[in-house]
């Protein structure tokens, strides 16, 4: 268990991040396996009232805002409530649950982190405060710690689903090209293979997921704007995935959505622009959310963008979105494995 008192949100995240990689090295839990859908928070309260009040809505505020590049309107998490006289042993088995307790005998507010305590995986935060008006206050300094943890542990649980199908074909071709390595899932395979690009697809009837790897040599931080980031993805989405009539391609757009990005600090590499938008194929009908992480290989000095797109028409994406950040997260620059090793 990791206690975590009032502090900046910097703190919070250091705090909450170290919790996971001291817990990373422990043996296989035996606990029941965890219950509860992708992208899911079971939220524990007091009483009915706590839902609807200000504290329901400074939650639904945070955890239940749009998230930012899809199509359809979806949250970042669906949220369900319970109260705690009905928090039963079943209800514990849930992979994701946010407790609240406001306890007038408590000096000020503290989130506290635990990981497996009832079931596993699971992640548990635990948010106590002096009234009411301290939660509400409060809240906000470790809303985004919070979402970071809770988004943590949906990309781990992925992985974990993922993993062991990954030592295939496609893997093999992402290291000898890239020199790194990447869980890729079997039903994925490689589109095109070109100097410095890979296209990788999965095509199954009902949706498309894709993920472009773009690499280039590192020339200066200039390369990490928006707009080089943008312009450089464009320039190679325009030569290698054309579209199903002449002069269409794929590309990213902002006409009804500008790409968002921002600094991360929980990847592989210790710099990484993330950047979420949408993309459409020119002079046609087809689009969808993508996410893109651009980073520097330390080993050979080069700049890469991988990015992690889905096609879904009319129906929510944000867990196929979920997925191929979650496989991207995955990139580890550490010894990869030789071909020896990866099933033909």
């Amino acid at each position: 268990m990791k206690t975590i008192r009032l502090l900046p949100i910097f703190v919070l995240l250091v705090s909450i991040l170290s919790l996971i990689s001291c817990n990373s090295g422990k043996s296989k839990s035996t606990k029941v396996r965890s219950i509860g859908n992708t992208s899911e928070v079971l939220v524990v309260m007091q009483n009915d009232q706590q839902k609807d009040n200000l504290i329901g809505q400074e939650i639904k505020k945070y955890l239940g805002e749009e998230q930012y590049g899809l199509m359809q309107n979806e949250p970042l998490f669906e949220i369900a409530h319970i109260n705690v006289v009905s928090f039963s042993d079943m209800f514990k088995k849930h992979r994701n649950i946010l407790i609240i307790n406001i306890d007038s005998k408590a000096k000020s507010t503290m989130v506290e982190s635990f990981e497996d305590k009832w079931s596993s995986p699971q992640r548990i935060i635990r948010i106590t405060s002096p009234s009411e008006d301290d939660f509400v206050n409060d809240f906000p300094k470790y809303a985004e710690g919070i979402i970071t943890d809770y988004s943590e542990a949906e990309r781990s649980r992925i992985l974990t689903v993922f993993r062991p199908s990954s030592k295939n074909k496609v893997l093999n071709e992402v290291r000898k090209k890239f020199n790194l390595n990447i869980i890729v899932p079997q039903g994925f395979y490689v589109a095109k293979n070109e100097p410095g690009f890979m296209w990788i697809r999965k095509e199954v009837p009902d949706f498309s997921q894709g993920i472009v790897i773009i690499s280039e040599p590192y020339a200066d931080k200039e390369q990490f704007s928006e707009n080089s980031i943008v312009a450089r993805t464009n320039r190679d989405l325009k030569q290698y995935i054309p579209g199903e009539s002449e002069g269409t391609y794929m590309a990213i757009t902002d006409e009804f959505i500008k790409p968002l990005t921002k600094q991360i600090e929980n990847f592989a590499s210790e710099y990484a622009i993330e950047m979420r938008g949408v993309w459409n194929v020119e002079h046609d009908f087809m689009g969808g959310p993508f996410v893109s992480y651009t980073f520097v290989d330390p080993n050979n000095n080069q700049i890469l963008t991988i990015m992690g797109y889905v096609y879904h028409p009319n129906k929510k994406k944000r867990n196929l979105l979920r997925q191929l950040e979650a496989i991207i997260y995955s990139v580890d620059f550490r010894n990869p494995v030789s071909d020896s090793t990866i099933n033909k």
